[in-house]
């Protein structure tokens, strides 16, 4: 038993030392979730995309703050979705919910209801050509029903008739989940 784990030991360092000796950092030459790792010129690590198929991504969207000019979460979903396909990732691999609530529900509806809401931009709603670019990217954009009510909204207050209503944004969130779903919170 001693000698097995000494063969082991020296087998792992030596290993290590052939990684060391052709310029792997330690880092990279020990972490499996970093498959492919290539370095830059100037040394640092390099770390592909590990996941190219099967994506599936909520994005929890809670407010209309805005980055440039149309909604944060809108336009990071767009961000994601163009970062995957710079790097040959096509649209029909991601499985990208928004699921919007609070205040961020201003950011899928039409100038008179902004108006009705008081909407930080003004009436005319910056987020539509976004909107329908995700939509036709594939991206499902859910409303959750409790916060329409609170705000006075109705499904037909909004921007595309293809934004769905979600009972809960919470209960929808939770789902999503438990179905493997990556989280991402914008607030």
């Amino acid at each position: 038993m001693t000698s097995r784990k000494a063969t082991t030991r020296k087998t792992k360092l030596a290993s290590l030392i052939l990684m060391l000796a052709a310029g792997t950092p330690i880092a990279i030459a020990q972490d499996a979730t970093r498959t492919g790792v290539t370095q830059h010129d100037s040394g640092n690590p390099k770390i592909p995309l590990q996941v190219t198929t099967n994506i599936k991504v909520v994005y929890q969207i809670s407010d209309d703050r805005l980055k440039g000019t149309s909604n944060r979460g809108l336009t990071y979903a767009k961000k994601l979705l163009d970062t995957y396909s710079k790097q040959g990732v096509a649209d029909k691999e991601i499985d990208l919910h928004l699921v919007f609530h609070g205040s961020s529900l201003t950011a899928l509806v039409d100038a008179k209801t902004r108006k009705k809401l008081k909407a930080d931009g003004g009436e005319a709603n910056p987020n539509l050509k976004l909107i329908q670019e995700l939509l036709q990217r594939g991206v499902s954009i859910e409303v959750c029903e409790s916060s329409m009510e609170q705000k006075g909204i109705v499904a037909g207050d909004f921007v595309s008739k293809d934004i769905a209503t979600v009972v809960g944004a919470f209960p929808r969130l939770i789902s999503l989940q438990q179905l493997g779903y990556a989280y991402i919170k914008f607030e």
